[in-house]
């Protein structure tokens, strides 16, 4: 396993470290794996050309920035290591920097998650949840793709908060923030955008999990149609459980205020019957046992507990798994571009953005108070409305909003 590198915050970085192969690209920007040179730690830097970029991606990253500096480290959310401003040449780059996972997304391939690893994965999410929810933060666009896999695919951590928002700003007449596909009922009439709306998004990454799709079909205005304003909740698997089935209920419950929260799920017998068993082992026991480890990481010691007891145990078999690699740092030089970290430069203190993410500007310019009338011609034009706006975020958030 690649040793991972702390970076220091923007304000007194001045360390080098040297920049890779692009392994991702979205409306944010560039992913790419980096090397530090001062102690050989690998991770993961999300930037964006502070030249050429639009308002919206330098806004999205250092809302992210912001709002994973702000998050006590839990041990199923991608790991926060600092933030950066880099000179690469003549070119400025403002940097995040995270912990590296090179296992990919849950929505990598379209996979088909079986229910026992599904049952795991889903407590990991909701665990991150809570602690996200704990701390006055929505996440506000959980979905596969924003689930990565860690540990050789026994557990699973919540990134991407280029959309999140702290909750007292996630109040009525909102401009929607996410992907439209997984977006809560009242999200998508521009209603309201808060805990409640990611528990509906998680009902649909699981559904997403099971399939290998997502929870709906995207059919453009139709499926916003459905989601927004009709009596619809997206179908449930026939293969699931009948507990499973239960969690979905109350995950996909229209009506915000009857959902389950982050803390009610994480003791619905899906979540919490027999979850000690998620990780057996069949080999013989020996003085190594992660089970019985005593042994605890640092990020662990600073956080609250939780009773977690799934946590420590997915904590030790990573111990493991760094003992056992052979793996060592990138020394190679080929590929890679030098980059040093200009504290003083004052472009910095012109890169600090109002926290405002997730959709297009034109949202702005529509109606807020978008609800359906008794009278069928006004409710008819109310739906057009909020659903034409949700389709300028259908046709574009592949480009606009997905990572």
């Amino acid at each position: 396993m690649e040793k991972q590198s702390i970076i220091t915050n923007a304000s007194s970085s001045s360390s080098s470290w040297i920049r890779g192969n692009c392994i991702g690209r979205g409306c944010f920007g560039t992913v790419s794996k980096a090397v530090s040179r001062i102690d050989g730690g690998v991770f993961a830097v999300k930037s964006v050309d502070l030249a050429t970029c639009l308002p919206a991606q330098a806004e999205s990253l250092e809302n992210e920035i912001g709002i994973l500096r702000s998050l006590k480290t839990h041990l199923h959310i991608v790991r926060f290591l600092g933030d950066d401003v880099s000179r690469e040449g003549t070119v400025s780059f403002r940097n995040l920097h995270l912990e590296y996972l090179p296992e990919g997304d849950v929505a990598n391939g379209g996979i088909i998650v079986e229910e026992t690893l599904l049952r795991r994965y889903v407590w990991c999410l909701v665990s991150a949840l809570r602690h996200v929810h704990a701390n006055g933060i929505v996440h506000c666009d959980v979905k596969s793709k924003n689930v990565l896999v860690v540990n050789g695919g026994s557990s699973v951590k919540l990134a991407d908060f280029g959309s999140a928002v702290e909750f007292e700003k996630a109040t009525v007449g909102v401009a929607p923030r996410g992907s439209p596909l997984w977006m809560a009922p009242e999200v998508v009439r521009r209603e309201y955008q808060g805990p409640e709306s990611d528990v509906w998004s998680l009902g649909c990454t699981v559904i997403e999990m099971l399939t290998g799709k997502p929870a709906w079909e995207d059919h453009g205005f139709d499926s916003l149609s459905r989601i927004g304003f009709s009596n619809e909740s997206p179908f449930i698997p026939a293969g699931i459980s009948e507990l499973g089935r239960e969690f979905l209920g109350k995950c996909l419950k229209r009506d915000r205020s009857q959902r389950w929260t982050c803390e009610q799920l994480l003791e619905h017998p899906f979540l919490c019957q027999d979850h000690h068993s998620f990780f057996t082992e069949s080999s013989p026991r020996c003085v190594l046992d992660w089970v019985n480890s005593e042994f605890e990481e640092e990020e662990e010691e600073e956080e609250e507990s939780d009773g977690s007891s799934l946590e420590t145990i997915v904590s030790a078999m990573a111990r493991i798994s760094k003992l056992a690699s052979t793996e060592g740092a990138i020394w190679e030089s080929n590929g890679w571009t030098e980059v040093r970290s200009d504290a003083s430069e004052e472009l910095r203190a012109k890169c600090e953005y109002p926290v405002s993410t997730g959709v297009e500007s034109e949202l702005e310019s529509t109606d807020d108070s978008v609800t359906p009338s008794e009278n069928e011609e006004s409710a008819s034009a109310s739906v057009s409305a909020s659903v034409m706006t949700c389709q300028i975020v259908d046709v574009n958030y592949k480009l606009l909003i997905n990572v």
